[in-house]
């Protein structure tokens, strides 16, 4: 199955690869955009807005994965993941989309402590099929794991908050991305969790990163109680700081999600965290070589 698909956060992390990929495999790409300007088959998308209606005229897929995770008022957040879905969602209806698919998270789940977390998960049911995906392990497009990385490369010391207990599922970009094309073309419904069936934890993910690197920072233990109250006082006062209570909350708030056998069907191999980061940190000392 192919067909036209509009992507939204198309100049995104996930969302620009996305494009590349379904392009590669002879999708006809809508990629929706704050600013579609310089964007082959780019779409204005400034949710909430704002949806060109001509990108989702006649498509037969939408993948939604713009979300705001910047807002600096809960309110704004809510205003543009929230009733800027339901908007896009209206407009997709009208357009006479076929199946609408949301690009979630292993952090949404009952007893999430963010509202990144929570408010996934109460999205999740308003689409045909949402991917719960881990911690996507990318070597370049800004992700989380790229600024992990770069953390590992550049400091002595790095705080750990609640001892770095806290459970990390990863999957690598390309098999994300493999799955989202089956589970698309072979028309899924329902959740399916995309990460690698054994998890690590965020300790043991920053010493793997280091041991690859050479570099062997320090980690200290930061308990989350006076973490967490730093950080609200500080936010009061509306200083910026490299980390934010919302990430707390969500750091601590992570839990085992498994893949299941849903995953399975689609036949699509999720490599185990020290795979991914031998491909994606070799290349990379490839590179700098």
């Amino acid at each position: 199955m192919t067909g036209a698909i509009a992507i939204t956060g198309a100049t995104g992390f996930l969302g620009k690869r996305f494009c590349r990929v379904f392009a590669e495999r002879g999708w006809e790409v809508r990629a929706l955009a704050r600013d579609p300007a310089g964007i082959a088959g780019g779409f204005l998308c400034d949710l909430p807005e704002h949806v060109d209606p001509e990108g989702l005229e006649g498509a037969d897929v939408l993948l939604h994965c713009a979300y705001a995770t910047r807002a600096k008022r809960l309110a704004e957040a809510k205003r543009v993941n929230e009733e800027g879905t339901r908007r896009l969602l209206a407009a997709a209806h009208a357009a006479g989309v076929g199946r609408t698919v949301f690009l979630s998270t292993t952090s949404a789940h009952a007893d999430s402590e963010s509202y990144y977390g929570r408010s996934k998960l109460a999205l999740e049911g308003r689409f045909d099929l949402a991917l719960r995906s881990g911690l996507v392990l990318a070597s370049e497009g800004g992700g989380l794991f790229e600024r992990l990385r770069d953390t590992v490369k550049r400091s002595r010391f790095i705080p750990v908050f609640g001892g770095g207990r806290q459970v990390v599922q990863t999957v690598h970009v390309d098999d994300l991305c493999a799955v989202l094309l089956k589970a698309i073309e072979t028309e899924r419904t329902g959740v399916l969790t995309v990460a690698e069936e054994k998890s690590t934890t965020y300790r043991e993910l920053l010493t793997a990163i280091g041991d690859r690197l050479g570099r062997r920072p320090t980690l200290v233990p930061v308990p989350f109680g006076p973490a967490l109250f730093a950080l609200r006082a500080f936010e009061a006062l509306r200083v910026t700081l490299p980390v934010t209570a919302e990430n707390l909350l969500g750091l601590r708030s992570l839990r085992y999600s498994p893949p299941g056998p849903d995953l399975e069907s689609l036949e699509v191999r999720i490599r185990s965290t020290a795979e991914s980061l031998d491909k994606l940190l070799a290349a990379e000392d490839a590179r700098e070589s």
